[in-house]
């Protein structure tokens, strides 16, 4: 478990992370994989991540849920749900090195054309959400990096800042518990990471209160073009670590 000045810087990302994804519904290994991978092993770091999303995201869809419509979601949530298995799975076995490298370029891409206001036709198609889904929780239950992919697919359909927020919440909190449990069933859930998702709570907490006070204050258009930079931000750090072997 992470102590001392460990726990402090530790506890200081988890509250940063938590900012970025109570305001946008997405971003938050970004901020906090970099700094509990000096700490934590790697398998370790997409758990407690992964586990401290789901916590938060359950609070955000309590604050946000009367902006949910189930039917579009429903889609987006089946996807992540089937892709899970296969997801815990690479972790537990597998290197994701390739699945980094394709995943930053794609989400780099799709942000670039979201920038320019360029819709993908497919983005609009029925079968969009549950692709889309799935390759986010294939992602995020592999490298703790997929809210990119399902923010890409939320600018595309042109919702409001709370509906993006509440669908993605839901998303996440189906594949987090899922995740979970497969974690937990393939020995990747110890008394260790227990202990350390435990003692980031405080700092998840923290920034979901400063996200509060945060989301207040961005209109549509700003958060359309934060959500870009968060993804091109994302898939660029993944693609450079992965490049560098960081």
């Amino acid at each position: 478990m992470v102590t001392g000045l460990e726990l402090l810087f530790s506890i200081l990302a988890v509250a940063a992370s938590s900012v970025v994804i109570g305001t946008v519904g997405f971003g938050f290994a970004l901020v906090a994989a970099p700094v509990l991978l000096l700490y934590l092993e790697p398998q370790q770091v997409v758990v407690v991540i992964n586990s401290l999303i789901g916590l938060m995201m359950a609070m955000v869809l309590v604050r946000t849920w009367r902006h949910l419509e189930l039917r579009p979601s429903i889609g987006l949530v089946l996807g992540g749900v089937a892709a899970t298995p296969i997801g815990v799975l690479a972790l537990n076995s597998a290197s994701p090195g390739f699945l980094r490298i394709t995943i930053a370029l794609v989400i780099i891409f799709l942000a670039l054309l979201s920038l320019k206001n360029i819709q993908l036709p497919f983005t609009k198609r029925k079968m969009a959400g549950p692709v889309f889904g799935f390759l986010t929780s294939m992602a995020t239950t592999t490298i703790a990096i997929g809210g990119p992919i399902a923010a890409i697919y939320a600018i595309a359909q042109e919702w409001r800042p709370d509906r993006v927020r509440t669908t993605l919440a839901l998303l996440f909190i189906t594949s987090d518990i899922t995740a979970f449990a497969l974690y937990s069933a393939t020995g990747l859930v110890g008394r260790d990471t227990l202990a350390n998702i435990g003692v980031m709570i405080p700092g998840m907490i923290i920034g979901f209160g400063m996200a509060r006070a945060v989301v207040k204050h961005i209109n549509d258009r700003i958060f359309r073009h934060v959500m870009i930079a968060v993804i091109v931000v994302a898939g660029t750090a993944t693609l450079v670590k992965e490049i560098v072997g960081v």
